[in-house]
């Protein structure tokens, strides 16, 4: 039963605050409650909303009360007054240790970087959670490179009541440089450890960067041998010399079926189920089954991959049987390829082979049969400030390849780039641009697999259009060509940290003859959601060849 009522009376950021901490907010319902008592814990709320308020930045602000004891229940109402909030006048971030002392240009870099990235900037309210906050971050980025005993040797907040500023000062304390010595496996039960081992990017002697750890642990967790994976070093100085790694494993199970239903802008409601046994008789190798199923294409894959070797190494071999509609383009195709893999920041390099049998059918009855033994090599390259959530750096991977005459129904050769470049403009603005080119040096198209030939368009490459509409036009079927050129700039404003808005421009296409592009350009705005799977994007774009807008929605990076 409730024997009072509680209002507070404040900004709506400090009512919920104080909805959250006070104690006049829990005892509502208590059957003992008194005048008395009621009185003494609204006395007590007054110093607990003028405290909270100080958390938040009003450090002169008043709180007061009124108890109606004569409606039923009884009515207390709680105002506050915060007055005009506090700012930050200035911020002195000052460094002590080896890292002022080392002369090391990746240093000053370091130091560059920790400074540029300070959360709690000049004009920003003082918080107490947000100073807290950017402490713990400065020592974190501190400490994620060669320095991972970095710790605050000292700080301070120096608050004007009257003027409504407040001046921080902030010695980060370096610790000694620090090295990585051996490797420590812990929870590896079922696979020999050398399963935990090889993927390591790590060796002893190296600069410590905590970068390099989470790849250890990314490329673990993509063995699909574990449930979870650790790397870590103890930021202890007296093991700075030749401090241990430390990881720890935990085996998943090692047979898995999975299914999942998705919804892409793209292709449509999207069905798939797999199955994966990844110790294939006791072997370590694994073996991996997929169907999907979609408005443009059907497949069914299985793969097999050794265990990782030296440096993580790994090979695969797969076969395919697949059939797909796009824009009114039909193929069914079998593929069988092996490759052998090289495990890097982003996208694995490899040298492949595969073979490819394809039938093509367009509406206007013509029906033409392919094949090609394809020889190709694909590098990825990598370089971002994060994994899974990068704001500067940049990304891509390079291919090339062929088939030869005998070997194909036409000899063609195929290169093809792609190139991602993050650059954050301000705290809260970052600029994207994005290119892919291919080529197909072939006399004619007509006899190369569609899997080697390029279209484009789509939630990925030029927005504005469906998936894959850019291309060759043939009777009323959208074929692949020979060349391909896109690009996008796309500038993103954060209104938070979990959220921000994005205008974009794309330009690009497809064709089969000349070096003159014709682009067609897509433009818009979109939504940008920071999550732990990567970035979701959700855009609207016109298309000006199409004169129609169009809805994309996507999740996370293509690598």
């Amino acid at each position: 039963m409730v024997r009072y009522y509680l209002d507070i009376e404040a900004p709506d950021d400090l009512r919920e605050a104080l909805r959250a901490g006070l104690q006049l907010e829990r005892w509502q319902t208590d059957e003992q409650m008194t005048p008395e008592l009621l009185r003494r814990l609204a006395d007590e709320a007054v110093t607990e909303a003028t405290q909270a308020a100080a958390a938040y930045g009003y450090f002169s602000a008043r709180a007061s009360y009124t108890l109606d004891r004569d409606s039923t229940p009884w009515r207390l109402v709680l105002k506050l007054e915060p007055g005009e909030r506090t700012l930050v006048a200035e911020v002195r971030l000052e460094f002590t240790g080896p890292v002022t002392t080392d002369g090391d240009p990746e240093a000053a870099a370091l130091l560059a970087r920790v400074r540029r990235e300070w959360l709690l900037r000049a004009g920003m309210p003082f918080i107490q959670e947000a100073w807290e906050d950017a402490k713990r971050d400065a020592v974190r980025r501190l400490a994620s490179w060669r320095y991972a005993a970095a710790r605050i040797g000292a700080s301070r907040a120096d608050v004007d009541a009257e003027k409504k500023t407040a001046r921080l000062l902030v010695t980060l304390d370096s610790g000694p440089p620090f090295r990585l010595g051996g490797l420590e496996v812990r929870g590896n039960k079922r696979y020999p450890d050398r399963v935990v081992t090889n993927p390591n990017p790590t060796r002893p002697g190296q600069t410590y960067d905590r970068q390099k750890l989470d790849l250890y642990v990314q490329r673990l967790m993509q063995t699909g041998y574990f449930a979870s994976a650790r790397a870590e070093i103890a930021p202890d100085p007296a093991e700075a010399d030749a401090a241990t790694v430390r990881t720890t494993v935990i085996e998943g199970s090692s047979q898995q079926l999975e299914t999942g239903v998705s919804v892409n802008t793209d292709v449509g409601p999207r069905l798939e189920l797999t199955y994966r046994d990844v110790d294939v008789r006791d072997s370590a190798w694994r073996w991996r089954n997929t169907l999907r199923l979609d408005h443009e294409t059907q497949e069914l894959r299985t793969d097999f991959d050794s265990p990782p070797q030296t440096a993580g190494n790994w090979w695969n071999t797969f076969l395919s049987a697949k059939h797909t509609t796009v824009q009114n383009d039909e193929n069914t195709i079998y593929s069988s390829g092996l490759s052998y893999n090289f495990p890097g920041a982003g996208s694995p390099s490899a040298l492949a082979t595969v073979l490819t049998f394809e039938e093509e059918h367009l509406p206007d009855g013509t029906f033409d049969h392919r094949n090609a033994l394809f020889f190709g090599a694909r590098y990825g390259f990598r370089a971002t400030d994060d994994l899974v959530l990068p704001r500067r750096g940049y990304f891509g991977n390079l291919t090339a390849g062929g088939a030869p005459g005998k070997l194909a129904t036409t000899s063609f050769g195929r290169f093809t780039g792609t190139a991602n470049l993050l650059v954050p403009l301000s705290r809260r603005d970052d600029l994207l641009v994005r290119g892919e080119g291919g080529v197909v040096v072939a006399r004619r198209r007509e006899g190369i697999p569609s899997q080697y030939l390029f279209r484009t368009g789509g939630d990925q490459t030029v927005r504005g259009y469906a998936f894959e509409s850019l291309g060759v036009q043939r009777g009323d079927a959208v074929v692949g060509g020979r060349y391909m050129a896109w690009g996008s700039v796309e500038l993103t404003h954060w209104m938070s940290e979990g959220w921000g808005l994005a205008a974009f421009v794309d330009a690009g296409n497809a064709w089969d003859a000349g070096t003159t592009i014709k682009p067609a350009v897509g433009e818009g705005i979109g939504a940008r959601f920071r999550t732990p799977i990567g970035p979701v994007r959700i855009d609207v774009a016109y298309g000006e060849e199409t004169n129609a807008w169009r809805l994309h929605f996507s999740v996370g990076f293509v690598f």
